[in-house]
């Protein structure tokens, strides 16, 4: 057994040992939604955050949750889209947990970027933005999130709450500053104060979580909840503030010639639009169309993604005014690939990053010990009884001793603390397996083992339903 798979191996076993920790650990918050609901509605519709959103307003006690769907495909009846496009951008390249002290690292990009959204983009593709902000926002008010601990405590402790009791009938939201510094400087300052608030109930409470009384910790959590949904209503209070004040710049729009790769949810799946070497990104309408307000004018350089297609880079020079786009061609539509990214072409987040694919290390002292990485990619839903094929195409001047391993990690159709399976790896020069779709196989998030960056060793992967 050569070196690389050996270090494979362990962590194939650290991995799976994190999973379980993960499933047991990640219990949410509970009253996101209540919590983000009393704030819409201590706001009232007169609110410049309604009149920024529109209708679009009221999902944001959905977004709210969108932190916690990561590498997660939504699927509902009016949309279909990935939650990293709203929760990794050039600012925030990999995922943060969302517990002190980590989570604070997330409070400055996510705010500008959410207000950025809200004056670039629809109010749909904004009202996704903030979502995530709200998460990370909310997230921290739990208090076991703000003292930083884990374990049963931490599920008991932040679910002792009645979700019902979460209102705020005299609050008056507050701007937390007059521009973008100002504002950002308030709302980080804002954060501080609600982590002490939530950290110093979590000592209240934790003799009382650790006996198992609920009663007596209850309206302790209450108070945590009611004070987070202060701080969210100031925060979108503050964000429809400064949206709504005049600004310049250029308007880029156009259309995507999207493609259909035979998958009934992957068809409906908008195309992504960035603009390389800038935080804008976008995704289109059902249409095809996108469409960018308030641009800073300058030359840029377009790309649209897809299932198993990328655009070739196209510049665009903005002035004043606006600029439309010929159609965009999404090249290799006809693969039937149903990965983003698989020819590992795009790095609009970064060049130590891979769009598409979250690096992963192994837990605790193993990262020291091993330079494998696992670069994940995003959760497919798989179809009932149809046969699906993963490719892999090796460069031929990757090392043979250290060839990376591709798999399929699979989980059933209904949520819940399950480890997921992993299938038998593809190594060179084995070039593909097939797997079937079933109610214990309804979810693939196809990986990739490696001592190297996935674009050094691998030319593209490919997962597709066989015909």
């Amino acid at each position: 057994m050569n070196r690389f798979h050996h270090s494979s191996a362990i962590y194939r076993t650290a991995t799976s040992a994190a999973l379980v920790l993960f499933s047991q650990a990640a219990l949410a918050w509970g009253p996101h939604t209540e919590i983000a609901q009393a704030a819409l509605t201590a706001l009232g519709t007169g609110d410049g955050i309604y009149k920024q959103l529109g209708a679009d307003t009221g999902v944001l006690a959905q977004y709210v949750w969108m932190a916690d769907w990561r590498t997660q495909l939504l699927i509902r009846t009016d949309e279909v889209f990935y939650a990293d496009d709203y929760l990794l951008f050039p600012k925030a390249k990999t995922h943060s947990q969302h517990i002190c002290p980590e989570v604070k690292q997330t409070y400055a990009p996510f705010f500008r970027r959410a207000l950025q959204a809200l004056r670039t983009e629809s109010p749909r593709n904004a009202a996704r933005w903030i979502g995530s902000l709200l998460h990370f926002t909310t997230d921290t008010g739990s208090p076991p999130h703000a003292a930083g601990f884990l374990g049963a405590a931490h599920s008991k402790m932040e679910n002792w709450v009645d979700a019902k009791l979460i209102h705020l009938p005299e609050y008056q939201p507050q701007l937390l500053g007059e521009d973008d510094s100002a504002a950002e400087a308030g709302f980080l300052a804002r954060m501080d104060g609600l982590i002490e608030f939530s950290k110093e109930r979590a000592a209240r409470c934790r003799a009382d979580v650790d006996a198992d009384r609920r009663e007596p910790v209850e309206p302790v959590v209450l108070e945590s909840a009611l004070e987070t949904a202060r701080v969210t209503a100031d925060l979108l209070h503050t964000l429809g503030v400064l949206a709504a004040r005049p600004a310049s710049g250029a308007s880029l729009s156009g259309t995507v010639a999207l493609q259909k790769n035979n998958h009934p949810s992957l068809d409906r799946l908008p195309a992504k639009v960035v603009l390389l070497g800038t935080d804008f990104s976008t995704l289109t309408a059902p249409d095809g169309s996108f469409a960018f307000r308030h641009l800073p004018e300058g030359d840029y350089k377009l790309v649209a993604l897809a299932p198993g297609a990328t655009s070739a880079p196209m510049a665009v020079s903005l002035r004043s005014g606006g600029f439309i786009v010929p159609q965009l061609a999404l090249s290799a539509a006809a693969s039937g690939n149903l990965l983003r990214n698989g020819d590992f072409l795009l790095q609009w987040s970064g060049a130590d990053a891979l769009d598409h694919w979250s690096m992963k290390t192994p837990p605790g002292k193993l990262a020291a010990k091993t330079s494998v990485r696992d670069w994940d990619g995003e959760w497919l839903p798989l179809e009932k009884g149809v046969s699906y094929r993963l490719e892999a195409h090796w460069k031929k001047s990757a090392p043979q001793a250290e060839s990376p391993l591709v798999f399929v990690r699979l989980k059933p159709a209904a949520s819940g603390p399950a480890v997921p399976t992993e299938t038998e790896p593809l190594n060179a020069p084995s070039d593909h397996i097939t797997l079937n779709g079933t109610q214990e196989a309804a979810w693939a998030q196809v990986c990739i083992r490696a001592a190297q960056a996935p674009q050094e060793v691998l030319e593209s992967v490919q997962f597709r339903r066989e015909n």
